[in-house]
């Protein structure tokens, strides 16, 4: 189930995916339900303290922001199935 957040009139509905968030240990795992948007279509960009997951369709926007520690890094990033994963490495 997804959120749809009200834009103005001249704007696309953002819609929420829903995402999951874990840590274990230096590393944190990121899953993202992605369902029907090609892998091609999604970018993800880190900006200091902001993870985004974005794609952007005809009729909607899906966007997330997920704040991690300054520093990280993408380590890893997987899409399969509608599923979006990416490992993060904390900095030491």
């Amino acid at each position: 189930m997804s959120t749809t957040r009200k834009q103005r009139k001249d704007t696309k509905p953002v819609i929420v995916p829903p995402t999951g968030v874990s840590e274990d240990g230096n590393s944190i795992l990121i899953v993202s339900q992605l369902h029907g948007i090609p892998e091609e279509d999604i970018r993800i960009d880190l900006e200091k303290t902001q993870l985004i997951i974005s794609a952007i369709m005809r009729t909607e926007t899906v966007m997330r922001k997920i704040t991690v520690p300054e520093g990280s890094r993408i380590s890893r990033k997987k899409f399969r199935d509608g599923i979006l994963e990416i490992v993060l490495e904390r900095p030491l």
